[in-house]
């Protein structure tokens, strides 16, 4: 387990002065013989031989045990005071040094005050680092037990806060990454190649087809009597869906068109869940957009050559996630500090003093106490869920209006005219869905969540569906809209239209038919049953087989001779006398047998 490159007890004390091992020979009592360095390492030596490192070790309290646990059992044997403080909530002290001797001036070390860790941790020759020598590791290891694996505290429900959104997402997700797909096939999934940000117009598209809307309401997010001054939410889903289906590869653009690629058309015939776990691993490998670059008000992140690759970064979070037990609420600092804990570090910039708020100068990030993991890593964290995992539908989200939800970012110069760091600062818990579950790995097949309902309906044979008791959550509000059309307060009617709608989106009639049937205690009534099955039927009708090129020949006798052709048999589709359809997949190959033909295409 031990570096065999890492120093020895007797080698890092040789660096020390006089004073620094004297100090250390007075914590436990030892009085050297002379004041010679070599004497004095010998007598510190000599006090830990035998059971003597027992001894003193037992001495220790019980978070000062913890950090020379987790040190001398970590592979480079490492004080990593990040991880304890995430796993332990507070660190072991070096220096007791008292308050009324801090009031006169004294510095935050005094050998004086110091503290029995000193006897295990050690400060490295021209390092940061602290690390417990190598040969004293290998003995601690001998009776001081491994540190726990540390465990995230799960919550029965988000902790209540004044204007909380809880969003549940997996009902979403699913029609909409279909909508979408229909969208991109009509050419009007429009978006910047280059940023992948879409605009105005090409947002108001997209939101036509999110089910529930974006996270926050227009209003909101985009409020009309905005000033200039003041920051803006915006779009959130609407820039996730277009970046996560391009980097999909399901559709490119074609000018400022888009248009469904191979892979697009094959996926209009795969369930929901499937083409979204292959967004999800997609972008987990994406290079080509950085989700930090969404937090607008760090600046500094266009210089060159200082900001992290993005796939490692995405990729520990991904593996935190996959210690989080699914369908159960977690807190997003919660979260944070068992990343820390477990060792799911990562960086978003191997310079900070690149990165400020305001002005390079007085704003940097370099500076003690600025760019902290809480400021960078934990709001790169908060996008990435927020935007992009609660988007698919992997996770429920529960936030707050970013406005003053965080303020752990007040004390940077820059930050007075600020009302949030970031547009996802007001997110708060999340909750892995079993679409998430199936996406991250954690399970093997996906299995639909049916949330539990306080309704009770009664569904007539007349294709009405009465609420009889109960308010509609916002996800079975969706179900109602989806399916049927209000009549008056409380009653709906299946409507065909929106029926087919939801079938050609790639929703399934028989989840919806469950979902009556939980909500009314009568069997259902067969007209309502055969009008779920025709609108099965009718949604599936036509399958898109991707585009075609039309050509049009000279005369008749042309247009049968190259239809005739063995080749081109299953090729070529003859549309009147003079006119066929070929599959673009398929030009290169027509193309071929037209000119063996002797004939060329105009």
């Amino acid at each position: 387990m031990k570096s065999l490159s890492m120093p020895a007890l007797h080698d890092m004390l040789w660096d020390f002065t006089n004073d620094e091992i004297s100090y250390r020979l007075k914590l436990i009592g030892v009085k050297p013989r002379t004041t010679r360095k070599a004497d004095l390492i010998d007598a510190l030596k000599a006090a830990f031989a035998g059971n003597g490192l027992n001894i003193v070790w037992s001495s220790l309290g019980a978070l000062e045990k913890s950090a020379v646990a987790e040190a001398c059992h970590a592979p480079e044997l490492i004080y990593d005071p990040a991880r304890i403080n995430a796993k332990y909530g507070s660190l072991p002290s070096f220096c007791n040094l008292p308050e009324k001797e801090r009031s006169y001036g004294y510095t935050r070390w005094n050998p004086k005050f110091a503290t029995r860790i000193n006897l295990f941790i050690f400060s490295q020759k021209h390092s940061m680092d602290k690390i417990v020598p190598s040969d004293l590791a290998q003995r601690l290891r001998e009776f001081v037990p491994e540190p726990p694996e540390p465990s995230i505290p799960t919550l029965k429900a988000p902790a209540p806060e004044e204007n909380l959104y809880v969003r549940l997402t997996e009902h979403e997700a699913l029609p909409e990454v279909m909508a979408l797909l229909r969208l991109a096939e009509q050419g009007n999934l429009r978006i910047s190649a280059k940023t992948g940000m879409v605009s105005a117009a090409g947002c108001r598209k997209i939101l036509e087809c999110l089910s529930g809307g974006d996270f926050f309401p227009p209003e909101i997010s985009s409020p009309p009597d905005k000033k200039s001054y003041q920051q803006e939410i915006g779009p959130i889903k609407p820039i996730a869906w277009a970046r996560l289906l391009q980097t999909g590869k399901y559709f490119s653009l074609s000018g400022t068109k888009s248009k469904l690629t191979p892979a697009g058309i094959r996926a209009l015939s795969l369930t929901p869940h499937e083409i979204i776990r292959h967004l999800w691993t997609k972008w987990l490998a994406n290079t080509t957009y950085d989700e930090f670059n969404r937090i607008n008000e760090i600046k500094g992140q266009h210089s060159k050559g200082h900001m992290t690759a993005k796939p490692p970064r995405r990729h520990e979070i991904a593996d935190a996630l996959l210690e989080c037990p699914p369908n159960k609420w977690i807190n997003l600092e919660a979260f944070s500090k068992h990343m820390l804990a477990n060792g799911h570090e990562f960086s978003v910039s191997n310079n900070l003093w690149k990165l400020y708020l305001g002005e390079l100068q007085y704003g940097n990030f370099g500076y003690a106490g600025y760019g902290e993991w809480n400021i960078v890593q934990f709001r790169y964290i908060l996008c990435l869920l927020f935007e992009y995992a609660a988007t698919l539908g992997l996770i429920d989200i529960a936030f707050l209006h970013p406005d003053n939800a965080l303020d752990d970012f007040r004390d940077q110069w820059g930050a007075d005219d600020l009302q949030w760091l970031s547009r996802y600062d007001g997110l708060r818990a999340f909750r892995i869905t079993s679409l998430g579950a199936y996406c991250f790995g954690i399970t093997r097949d996906f299995k639909p969540t049916l949330p539990a309902s306080s309704l009770e309906l009664t569904v007539l044979p007349d294709l009405s569906i009465r609420i009889v008791s109960g308010t509609p959550m916002a996800a079975e509000k969706l179900l109602f809209q989806t399916w049927a059309e209000p009549v008056e307060a409380n009653i709906w009617r299946l409507e065909p239209t929106r029926a087919r709608e939801a079938v050609e989106r790639g929703l399934n009639t028989d989840d919806f038919a469950a979902f009556l049937q939980r909500c009314d205690s009568q069997p259902l009534p067969e007209t309502v049953l055969g009008f779920l099955k025709t609108c099965e039927s009718d949604g599936k009708a036509l399958r898109s087989l991707g585009e075609a090129c039309l050509f049009e020949c000279r005369d008749a006798k042309t247009t049968t001779m190259i239809c005739a052709q063995p080749q081109l048999k299953d090729l070529c589709l003859q549309c009147g006398e003079t006119r066929m359809a070929v599959p673009a997949a398929q030009l290169s190959k027509f193309r071929k047998v037209v000119h063996s033909l002797g004939l060329g295409l105009g």
